[in-house]
């Protein structure tokens, strides 16, 4: 949200966390149509994925303090301005598979996501 600054309310933070995750309950559907061999394959990006998703189980109140000032995690509003889904969870794991040492708490994550997109 670079162009503008917008004060999501509780409600859009519920509207963003359901659709963080039905991402991840569609990324989970397609390693069943895949296969165990396409699972073994994505193994390091299911890894990333329930990291990631784990900031997002807090409740929205906790969620929107988090990360209201994280430019990575808003980017969640483009996606459902634009595109009616999100695709934030692929996004940072393309991100992420690119760093040499991952094992960052899940809020931490979000700070190094966030870091990146400032220096992009």
């Amino acid at each position: 949200m670079k162009e503008e600054e917008r004060d999501f309310t509780e409600t859009d933070w519920q509207r963003a966390q359901t659709a963080v995750f039905n991402e991840y309950d569609r990324f989970v559907k397609q390693l069943h149509v895949e296969g165990v061999d396409y699972t073994i394959l994505q193994a390091r990006r299911i890894v990333i994925y329930q990291d990631l998703i784990e900031e997002w189980r807090h409740n929205a109140a906790t969620l929107k303090v988090d990360l209201e000032d994280n430019t990575q995690a808003l980017t969640i509003f483009e996606d459902l301005a634009l595109k009616g889904k999100s695709h934030l969870l692929e996004r940072c794991a393309k991100k992420m598979e690119n760093w040499p040492d991952y094992i960052p708490s899940p809020l931490t994550i979000w700070l190094e996501l966030a870091e990146d997109a400032e220096r992009e």
